[in-house]
């Protein structure tokens, strides 16, 4: 079955993986020596950050189980872009324009997600990786895994990350995060006093991830249609087990349960992407029914805290969320930036070539009113590179007055997990750094083209 899936060279982690080291070998990181599952995978990757590398990790032995473990897929935006086939810079148009085709998944009676199935006295959670990412989290916790659901109503499909507190043999702490369609999903079918029969696929292609964790579209929407939207294909999915789902046929594990209706148990702190410990949290309980997994199965972890995987994880669909719905009204916009200094998700910069005055403040309050989370918003001219904060900084010094580019909303609904808001409730700041269309004298400096392409090449010849 391996030999026949790598000849079709189906989209699942293993064969983006293998991409990822054919093209650039240093970018993903084979850590042959046993590490612990306490901490230790967490701390290479935060280490490796410190200094400026962030390569993909494949643990091949973990203490405690017999499961290998990848973690930090998503350190950077161009192992996005890679995913989608294009270059960083094409990032946000191709994750845009990929939304645009939903394809219906194709049921398939068998796949290797279903090679090996655990059952019963079988299930027994222990035998995956158990990692504990930060002391002051209350215990192990799978981060890597799209929890899918289907509307109690209509049917459709919803996947979305959300953590996971191992509890014991086959039970699961979790928070459905209260403004989301899983916890709509929850509730409703609560009140009929039914659990809601969920799946988490651990280890799948980024797209999956992508198309039916990350893209927020409509409640509507049928989200497996849109991974398969970003595939480019229909999503091969396979009936489980135990539950009335389906899921990708070429997951590597997934996790089969419901959440029990009624039943609220303390889950939390967890390292949140705010560099925080959260104890926030919904306190949901996912007992497990069932286990299936690859042959040869490989455990995906996503490195919590406010790792440039777990931010990223964030703010590369905020930046195309937010570029989708800036373009519709405002086509000059040129580039959207969810800055790491921002807590990933508080801070948003925006680039454009503004042709009237006044668009910078459209630009703001339509970011704003696309994404509750953000906290401030600048916009500066098409010239500023958005993704060099020094750059947007240097614009706000040099083209903004706080008297006429500065204001504030207050008391309006954020991030919970901001734990400087209050109970939800925060402060906006848009702050317009473009300068103005009409008697601007100021000009940039600048060198020609020829000269930077003359200098690169002769620096080529001296580097060592």
């Amino acid at each position: 079955r391996e030999l026949l899936d790598l000849l079709k060279q189906k989209p699942d982690l293993r064969s983006f993986l293998r991409e990822v080291e054919e093209r650039n070998p240093a970018d993903l990181l084979r850590i042959r020596e046993s590490v612990s599952d306490r901490f230790e995978m967490t701390t290479m990757a935060l280490e490796l950050e410190r200094q400026g590398k962030f390569p993909i990790l494949w643990f091949e032995r973990v203490e405690g189980t017999d499961f290998p473990v990848v973690a930090n897929v998503y350190g950077t935006r161009r192992r996005c872009a890679q995913a989608l086939g294009v270059p960083e810079e094409e990032l946000l148009d191709a994750w845009v324009r990929r939304d645009q085709n939903p394809l219906p998944p194709k049921l398939l009676e068998s796949g290797p997600v279903l090679d090996c199935v655990w059952t019963g006295e079988e299930v027994d959670l222990s035998r995956l990786p158990l990692i504990s990412h930060f002391r002051e989290d209350a215990g192990p916790y799978f981060t890597g895994g799209v929890m899918v659901a289907k509307d109690p109503d209509t049917g459709r499909r919803n996947g979305s990350f959300h953590r996971l507190q191992f509890k014991g043999r086959n039970r699961l702490g979790t928070s459905l995060h209260s403004r989301r369609h899983l916890w709509s999903y929850q509730q409703r079918i609560e009140e009929r006093g039914e659990p809601l029969e969920v799946a988490v696929v651990i280890g799948a292609h980024p797209l999956f991830y992508i198309g039916a964790g990350l893209w927020k579209g409509s409640i509507q929407s049928d989200e497996f249609e849109v991974a398969g939207s970003f595939l480019q294909e229909p999503l091969e999915i396979v009936q489980c087990r135990t539950v009335d789902l389906e899921v990708p046929a070429h997951a590597e594990i997934v996790l089969e349960g419901r959440i029990l209706p009624g039943v609220r148990e303390q889950e939390g702190p967890f390292g949140e992407f705010t560099g925080y410990a959260s104890r926030a949290s919904t306190c949901h309980v996912m007992e497990v029914t069932a286990v299936s997994h690859r042959r040869d199965a490989i455990f995906q972890d996503i490195v919590s805290g406010s790792s440039a995987e777990h931010t990223g994880l964030l703010r590369v669909p905020g930046e195309c969320r937010i570029y989708q719905a800036l373009k519709g009204t405002l086509p000059t916009v040129r580039a959207v930036s969810y800055p790491p200094s921002g807590a990933c998700r508080f801070h948003c910069y925006i680039s454009m070539k503004k042709t009237a005055e006044g668009q910078a403040k459209s630009a703001i309050f339509s970011a704003l009113g696309e994404d509750l989370s953000l906290k401030l918003v600048v916009v500066v001219d098409e010239d500023v590179d958005v993704y060099n904060e020094e750059e947007v900084w240097w614009a706000v010094a040099t083209r903004m007055q706080a008297d006429r580019g500065v204001f504030v909303v207050p008391h309006s609904m954020g991030a919970i997990l901001d734990p400087s808001s209050h109970e939800g409730l925060t402060a906006k700041v848009g702050i317009d750094a473009t300068a103005p269309l009409e008697g601007w004298t100021a000009e940039r400096c600048s060198v020609p083209e020829e000269a930077v392409l003359a200098v690169r090449e002769k620096l080529k010849k001296l580097a060592p």
